[in-house]
């Protein structure tokens, strides 16, 4: 290495690798460390850490040397407002907190502050003090923030009308530079009076009779995302009368109680939206989180009305649609021949009849998505299989598929990722996917419970692209996995860094020594980054032994609520987190990554 010229090491070498790699490579010998700390830390432009947890001191040590950065994304569970404040400066164009627990409002302020040249912000934050301090803070964001073209702010906690009443105000201080905007949550009032200020302002500069996107010197939105509490017609009509540029629209509500006649959307709300010529992503969704609700008022003459006014479509996302048959949905996938990427939630009347007619037409379909739709089987895959470029199909929750269509997925030798949560599949479905051509990098099995630690090894031993390309694994909630399973994993699955055990109750102790003791021995085997042991009863208080160093070194995240190990108090953990302050236990029971639950921590070390 020392006969490597400095300008070839620093440009040609270092300069192609991400931070981890240049942390680890620092160690390596006493040159390699000095020309990463002098040369390849202070060069970097961006620098993305969103799959780990730092904490201040971890961050002073990493930012502390990167004095080149325009873009920072960070994952903030276990930051305080004083560990980042350092490192907000002037540079910085793109600016990403996920996960901000701990961070209060006046982080706003300190962005307003310290970075006027912001262009791109998304902030993630937890609702912990009133509407009125929320308010302040962005305003004082917003007003010196002036060249912000894009802003996505999110609140998550417990309230719903307490923290939604915080964007009241946004309005009067947005920058019209802005052209994407995501806030969630919004009061529909409240979205009402936002797209009409904007549409005013939009409306103002515009003098010729023939309204063209080119005359519009204030106010240029293309991309609009909110929250609500209920979605209505009257607030489509108000955005498509208002943002007739707008390409890309994605609103879902969240009703406490079924929403009166007059306050929710009909097919009517739809067919607004043909007024928008130049929308090409289109999401609609109802959750079911406070009230088990649907879109009942839209039947299948709402999906006629949209099919045939947004011709240009490349993206549809439909969550909630009850009333919607086949044949709605099958005059989407028909109508929009540009569409890429097609989604639909709990639709109870769709089935293999939508898709019966995809093979006669061209098909440019990328990703698919068919979540907890009960009457899909496996005939369905079969049809889609026919679009050769499909690299994401999620049929998460959909019962009825089985092994009859794995092997017409084992042609798509471009699909990286297949979530099959439910399926009834078995081990010998899984031999057939081995042994295909497939270059999956994320496997879902959650939930197939006639898969065992057999379907397994045949899964990973078979010499099969997907035993090498496998990097994210989840056997969650399968009761034919055990600690043999595992053992096959820690053996053969040499790509797999994200790996999800969750409530598989045969795993034991002997399944985690397995893990530790994996190394990474051979070309292209890599260390687990995350793994999700939450109520795996099996383990005791010993398997805490192997999370200690030198076992599991690249772990970044760890989950075991609901076991034995979760302890708040225990000395174990509390050593362990002590020498890798890279590491984020949780004992609240979180999805890998807490990306649903950060919001109800009270501190990034639970």
């Amino acid at each position: 290495m020392e006969a490597v010229p400095s300008a070839v090491l620093n440009k040609e070498i270092l300069g192609r690798l991400d931070i981890e790699a240049l942390c680890s490579l620092a160690c390596v010998n006493r040159a390699l460390r000095f020309s990463v700390e002098s040369q390849a830390l202070p060069s970097l432009s961006s620098l993305h850490l969103s799959t780990i947890s730092p904490d201040g001191q971890t961050l002073i040590h990493i930012l502390g040397r990167c004095k080149g950065l325009c873009s920072l994304t960070l994952n903030c569970l276990r930051l305080q407002d004083h560990s980042l404040c350092a490192f907000l400066t002037p540079r910085i164009r793109e600016l990403n907190l996920w996960c901000c627990s701990s961070l209060s409002y006046q982080i706003l302020a300190s962005i307003g502050h310290n970075c006027p040249n912001l262009r791109v912000l998304m902030l993630e934050l937890a609702d912990k003090e009133s509407p009125h301090v929320f308010e302040n803070n962005l305003a004082i964001m917003l007003t010196s923030c002036l060249q912000l073209e894009s802003l996505s702010l999110k609140i998550r906690g417990f309230g719903v009308e307490v923290d939604a009443c915080a964007f009241q105000s946004i309005i009067f201080f947005l920058p019209s530079t802005i052209k994407s905007l995501k806030l969630q949550p919004v009061l529909e009032r409240d979205a009402f009076f936002l797209i009409r200020r904007v549409g005013r302002n939009l409306m103002e500069t515009v003098q010729p009779p023939i309204l063209t996107s080119s005359y519009y010197s204030s106010f240029n939105l293309r991309s609009l995302s909110l929250v609500l509490d209920v979605i209505t017609d009257e607030l489509l009509i108000t955005i498509t009368a208002s943002l007739p540029f707008l390409v890309e629209l994605d609103l879902e509500d969240r009703p406490n109680t079924e929403p009166l006649a007059r306050l929710d959307l009909t097919n009517s709300g739809l067919q607004s939206l043909g007024s928008c010529h130049h929308l090409t992503g289109l999401s609609l969704t109802r959750c079911r989180y406070n009230h088990q609700g649907t879109f009942k008022r839209v039947n299948d003459m709402g999906m006629f009305l949209l099919s045939e006014g947004c011709k240009g479509l490349e993206s549809v996302r439909l969550g909630g649609f009850s009333k919607v048959s086949d044949a709605g949905f099958a005059a989407i996938l028909l109508s929009c021949h540009s569409l890429k990427k097609f989604e639909v939630r709990s639709a109870l009347f769709l089935s293999d009849l939508a898709f019966h007619d995809l093979t006669g037409v061209p098909c440019a379909l990328v990703e698919v998505r068919l979540l907890w739709c009960r009457l899909i089987t496996s005939e369905t895959v079969k049809k889609l299989a026919s679009s050769r470029n499909l690299e994401v199909l999620d049929l998460g929750g959909c019962k009825s598929i089985a092994d009859t269509c794995l092997r017409s997925i084992s042609c798509l030798r471009k699909l990286t990722a297949l979530n099959l949560t439910g399926a009834d599949i078995t081990d010998s479905g899984l031999s057939i996917l081995a042994q295909g051509n497939l270059p999956i990098m994320n496997l879902c099995l959650r939930g197939c419970k006639r898969v065992t630690d057999k379907g397994i090894s045949h899964l990973l031993c078979v010499g099969g692209t997907i035993s090498q390309s496998l990097t994210t694994l989840d056997l969650g909630y399968m009761p034919g996995i055990s600690d043999d399973g595992i053992l096959t994993i820690a053996a053969a699955g040499i790509g797999i860094i994200d790996l999800c055990v969750r409530s598989c109750f045969y795993v034991t102790d002997a399944s985690v020594e397995a893990l530790a003791r994996k190394q990474p021995g051979q070309e292209k085997s890599k260390q687990l980054r995350r793994l999700d042991l939450c109520n795996c009863i099996g383990l005791s208080v010993d398997s805490l032994r192997w999370l200690k160093r030198p076992s599991f070194r690249g772990l970044h995240w760890l989950g075991i609520g609901q076991t034995r190990l979760a302890s708040k108090g225990n000395p174990v953990i509390t050593e362990i987190h002590n020498e890798r302050p890279w590491l984020t236990f949780c004992l609240d029971g979180c999805e890998i990554g807490c990306h649903d639950g950060w919001q109800f921590h009270e501190s990034g070390f639970i």
